[in-house]
C-alpha cells in the first residue's frame, strides 16, 4: 500500500508537470501555424526535433547516473554521492559541447536538404543559436536523473512545469511582440533552456546535502557508468532517430509544408508520452534499485503498470481514433483536418502500443540490460527506413505514418518478449 501510494503521488507530480504545458500548447500551436505560416512552422518543428536529438548525446549518463545514484542511496552509501554526481556531470558537459558543435557544423548540410525554404540564412542561424543550448540542455538530463534517483519528482516538477510551459509560450510572445521572426523564437527557446538547467542545478544541491563538500572527479566511477551507459547511449542515438526521420523523409520528398500537415497530428498523440513517461521515470529508480536487491516486488510492479497504462490510455486513443476529423476541425481548421485526420486514426493505435512498450523497455534499462533493446533498435533502423522511403514516395505522408505503426508494433512485441527470456535467467541464478 506504502508503495503504491507513492507510486501514484509522484506519477502524479510528474503528470502536472508534464501536462499542464499542453494546455498552453493547445491555444499556442493554431496561434503559430497561423502566424508563422506552413513553411516557417514545418520549420520550427524540425528546429524542436533537431533540438531534442542532439540533447540525447550523452552516451547515455544521464540515465546511467539514475540507475547508479538510486542503488547507492538505497544502501545508505552517501560518501559516494558527490564523486558519482561531479564524474558524470563533467562528462555530460564535455559530451554537451561536442554535440552542439556538430549540430552547428551540419546546420548548412542539414537546411539544405529541405525543399520550399522560405529563408535559408534564418533556418542556419536558428540551428546555430540551439547549438549554443545544447551542453545546458545535455547536462540538464543528469541534473534531473539526479532528482529522480532521490524520488524528488515533487521539487523536480516545480521548474520542469515553466520549462515546459515556456517551449510553446516563448514562441508565441515573440510572434506577438516581434513578428514571424524564426530566429527570435530559436533565442527564447534557449534562453529558456539555460534557466532551466540553472534551476535544475539549484534543486539537485537542495535535494542532496550529500553533494556538500564531496563534488570531486572519481576516476573509479568511470566503468561504472560508462558500462551502464554505453548500450543506452545506442538507445538514446538509434531509438530518437527513428522518432524524427520521418519528418526529414517527408521534407525530403515532398515539402515543408507537408512536413506541418504530418508533425500536428503525430504531436498530438505524441503528447500522450507524458502518461507513461510519469509513470517510468518513477519505476526506473524503483526497479533499479529493486533489482539490485533481486526484489521480486518488481515483477508485480511490472505488470501494474502494464495495466494501469492500458486502462487510462484505451479511452483516450479511442476517442482519437474516432473523432480524428472534427477534433482536429475544430482545433486547426478544416484544412488541416481533411490532411491530419486520416493519420491521426494511425497514429492513436500506434501509441497505444507504444505507450505499453514504454515499461518493458524501462525495465531492462533499469534492470542493467539495455544492451538488448539497443540492439533492437539498430537492427529496426534500417528496416525502418527503408519502409519509410518507399512507403512515402508511393504514398505520402499517409505511407510514412503506415511505416511508423509497423515499426512501433514490433517493437512493442520484442521488448515484452525480451523481458520473459530476462527474468527466467535472474530466477535461474537466485536458485543455484
Amino acid at each position: 500500500m506504502v508503495l503504491a501510494l507513492k507510486l501514484a503521488r509522484h506519477t502524479f507530480f510528474n503528470l502536472l508537470g508534464l501536462g499542464a504545458p499542453l494546455l498552453v500548447a493547445l491555444f499556442s500551436i493554431p496561434v503559430l501555424m497561423a502566424g508563422l505560416g506552413a513553411d516557417r512552422f514545418g520549420l520550427l518543428t524540425l528546429v524542436w526535433a533537431v533540438t531534442s536529438y542532439f540533447g540525447l548525446f550523452d552516451l547515455g549518463l544521464g540515465r546511467a547516473l539514475t540507475q547508479q545514484l538510486a542503488i547507492v542511496l538505497d544502501r545508505g552509501d552517501d560518501g559516494l554521492v558527490g564523486r558519482l554526481s561531479a564524474t558524470a556531470l563533467a562528462l555530460m558537459a564535455m559530451l554537451g559541447l561536442v554535440a552542439g558543435s556538430a549540430m552547428a557544423l551540419v546546420a548548412p548540410w542539414g537546411v539544405d536538404l529541405i525543399r520550399a525554404l522560405p529563408d535559408r540564412t534564418e533556418a542556419i542561424a536558428a540551428c546555430w543559436v540551439m547549438g549554443l543550448a545544447v551542453p545546458f540542455i545535455v547536462v540538464t538530463a543528469g541534473l534531473r536523473g539526479m532528482l529522480e534517483a532521490c524520488h524528488a519528482f515533487e521539487v523536480l516538477n516545480y521548474v520542469r512545469l515553466p520549462t515546459g510551459i515556456w517551449t510553446f509560450a516563448g514562441p508565441w510572445l515573440v510572434l506577438r511582440w516581434v513578428g514571424p521572426d524564426l530566429l527570435a523564437i530559436t533565442i527564447a527557446l534557449a534562453a529558456g533552456r539555460v534557466v532551466g538547467a540553472l534551476a535544475h542545478a539549484w534543486l539537485a544541491w537542495r535535494a542532496l546535502p550529500q553533494l556538500r563538500g564531496r563534488l570531486r572527479w572519481g576516476r573509479e566511477w568511470l566503468r561504472p557508468l560508462v558500462v551502464s551507459g554505453s548500450w543506452m547511449t545506442v538507445g538514446n542515438v538509434v531509438g530518437p532517430l527513428m522518432g524524427y526521420v520521418d519528418r526529414f523523409v517527408i521534407g525530403a520528398t515532398v515539402s515543408a509544408a507537408a512536413v506541418a500537415y504530418y508533425v500536428t497530428p503525430l504531436e498530438v498523440v505524441t503528447k500522450l508520452w507524458i502518461i507513461p513517461g510519469a509513470l517510468t521515470s518513477v519505476l526506473f529508480p524503483m526497479f533499479a534499485a529493486q533489482a539490485a536487491r533481486e526484489d521480486e516486488q518488481a515483477r508485480q510492479l511490472f505488470w501494474r503498470a502494464v495495466g494501469i497504462l492500458f486502462a487510462v490510455l484505451l479511452p483516450i486513443t479511442s476517442a482519437l481514433a474516432l473523432f480524428a476529423r472534427p477534433l482536429l476541425g475544430w482545433w486547426l481548421g478544416p484544412d488541416l483536418a481533411g490532411h491530419g485526420a486520416p493519420l491521426l486514426q494511425v497514429f492513436a493505435v500506434g501509441i497505444l502500443i507504444n505507450c505499453l512498450a514504454h515499461v518493458p523497455y524501462t525495465w531492462l534499462q533499469a534492470a542493467g540490460h539495455s544492451r538488448a533493446p539497443a540492439l533492437l533498435h539498430c537492427v529496426e533502423l534500417p528496416l525502418f527506413v527503408s519502409a519509410l522511403w518507399l512507403l512515402t514516395q508511393q504514398w505520402g505522408a499517409k505511407g510514412a505514418a503506415w511505416a511508423w505503426l509497423l515499426r512501433i508494433g514490433i517493437d512493442a512485441v520484442v521488448l515484452f518478449w525480451l523481458c520473459e527470456p530476462v527474468r527466467r535467467a535472474r530466477a535461474a541464478a537466485r536458485s543455484e
